[in-house]
């Protein structure tokens, strides 16, 4: 009996830890590119915190009449860096506002694998396929 009690004491005391790793914070905190012909066109950066915060940096995202990327425009100032407004987490999703000029940008972010993420631009006049990112 004793060992038992032990053995369910050490399985007791590593459920704070295993509930840790399944934070959604985690999933997305740190550096992710988006890359098109092996130049990044975009980074978010993602700091854990309540709320989590972020900020996107140098993009320069350039879509075709049908929705996938094209080759970036060269001249378009790359290295602009904007603050996400109204981050939300929602289990492997993150939503979030970028401010472009006037207008507000809504955008939804989802993990899709082991440091893999897919971008959605919302109400977007064009529809945008997803953009992926890989977390540096």
């Amino acid at each position: 009996m004793p060992r038992f009690v032990a053995a369910l004491l050490t399985l007791l005391a590593c459920l704070p830890l295993a509930a840790q790793d399944t934070d959604p914070q985690k999933k997305f905190a740190g550096t992710w590119e988006a890359k098109f012909r092996d130049k990044v066109i975009c980074t978010i950066r993602l700091t854990p915190g309540d709320p989590i915060s972020g900020e996107t940096a140098a993009c320069n995202i350039n879509i075709d009449e049908n929705g996938d990327l094209r080759e970036p425009d060269s001249t378009q100032n790359s290295d602009q860096v904007s603050p996400m407004l109204n981050p939300k987490l929602h289990g492997d999703t993150l939503t979030f506002d970028e401010q472009d000029g006037d207008d507000v940008l809504k955008f939804e972010m989802k993990v899709v694998g082991d440091g893999q993420a897919d971008l959605k631009i919302l109400d977007s006049p064009i529809p945008v396929k997803p953009i992926h990112f890989a977390r540096k």
